[in-house]
């Protein structure tokens, strides 16, 4: 008999009653979208939870979203003689391609090899500085953002930095400090996160006038009237989705315990594994990821989770440099370098089954599948 399937990423939002509680109270106002009552709702919740300002937090449809008017609102969009954004290989497209829907042209850099992120001092002696128009670090698996550095850089070389910060809710609660007043954060709310609307995400800045220009992003460029008087689109959140995160937030201290009773599981069970188990919080909970001695290591692993009925990931895969449409940005205009540790990390990083409600009994039939591997 076949085993259950077992998925890498198995998320619960709120239950159709408690979304329901909240979604009367736009049906009441009969005002279910444009910064609805939910909306503004769920901002205050969430600026109330940071202890931050009330402009600090502004939401968005999703988290690509949030990174597209984020890097409107910030740099605006590219131009002629700075058409490039730094960008590092290692992360998930959407950062990318926001960067491209605001007219820039990836300019992709490598990662450090202990943080998988941006090395910042590097990035201000980029040899096509002068004509970078944005720098787009990442947070990559939820990790610390490097947001005092981010700060510097963008102080030192004037250059607009937008922080792609998508899966840091857990960081960013247990460090308000992080939100900074010169470089924009972006988080996702998708469903695959720690904290979910559904699908969503938020631009954090403790800047009142840059998050002006965030809303109007998000809104066609509107600004109290139908002109569209900046770039823009439409980034709107819904108050459904509102709803399904304010529903969440009620339960959220709950969720984040039973995500750390898992956590505490695999740090027990995965112990022997070779090579490195990384955990929450220095990932954000959603994630289990075992760094495999070599790469033919978690290929055989892959094979035999798969056999096995039971899902994995390599979440950034070799990098954005080596799919299809992004290496169309890799030509000898852009002194292309080596990247070898985002295709080290592509080819060890493995995404492990991880859930709040995930047992001890699932994690150890995944762990006694890799371990028949080695």
């Amino acid at each position: 008999m076949t085993a259950p399937f077992l998925p890498v990423c198995r998320p619960q939002l709120p239950s159709a009653a408690a979304i329901s509680a909240y979604w009367q109270e736009s049906d009441t106002a009969r005002q279910y979208t444009n910064r609805g009552p939910l909306v503004q709702r769920l901002e205050a919740r969430l600026v109330s939870r940071l202890g931050l300002a009330s402009y600090t937090v502004r939401t968005a449809s999703n988290g690509t979203s949030a990174i597209e008017v984020a890097i409107l609102a910030a740099a605006g969009p590219a131009t002629e003689a700075r058409p490039y954004a730094l960008i590092p290989s290692y992360t998930f497209a959407a950062t990318a391609l926001a960067a491209e829907r605001c007219g820039y042209k990836p300019l992709f850099c490598d990662v450090d090899p202990v943080t998988w992120a941006m090395d910042l001092v590097a990035a201000a002696r980029h040899p096509l500085l002068d004509k970078i128009g944005l720098i787009l670090p990442v947070a990559p698996y939820g990790r610390r953002p490097q947001i005092r550095q981010a700060e510097a850089l963008h102080s030192a070389t004037g250059i607009a930095v937008v922080v792609d910060a998508s899966a840091c809710f857990e960081q960013l609660l247990d460090d308000p400090g992080l939100v900074s007043a010169t470089v924009p954060m972006t988080i996702s709310f998708h469903a695959t996160k720690t904290f979910s609307t559904g699908e969503g995400g938020a631009v954090l800045w403790n800047n009142p006038a840059g998050q002006v220009l965030v809303v109007q992003a998000a809104n066609f460029g509107f600004n109290y009237s139908r002109r569209s008087e900046t770039a823009g689109t439409n980034a709107k959140m819904s108050d459904l989705h509102a709803a399904v995160g304010l529903a969440m937030l009620d339960t959220f201290e709950q969720r984040r315990a039973d995500y750390a009773a898992t956590v505490a599981l695999w740090a027990e069970l995965a112990a022997p594994l070779p090579g490195a188990l990384h955990l929450p919080p220095d990932l954000g909970s959603v994630y289990i990821l075992w760094q495999t001695p070599t790469a033919q290591i978690m290929d055989q692993a892959i094979g035999a989770l798969t056999a096995a009925n039971i899902d994995s990931r390599r979440w950034y895969e070799d990098g954005l440099h080596r799919q299809p449409h992004f290496q169309r940005f890799s030509g000898p205009d852009l002194q292309t370098i080596p990247l070898p540790v985002t295709e080290d990390l592509g080819g060890r990083l493995l995404g492990l089954p991880m859930a709040h409600d995930l047992t001890r009994d699932q994690i150890a039939r995944a762990v006694g599948v890799l371990q028949s591997v080695l």
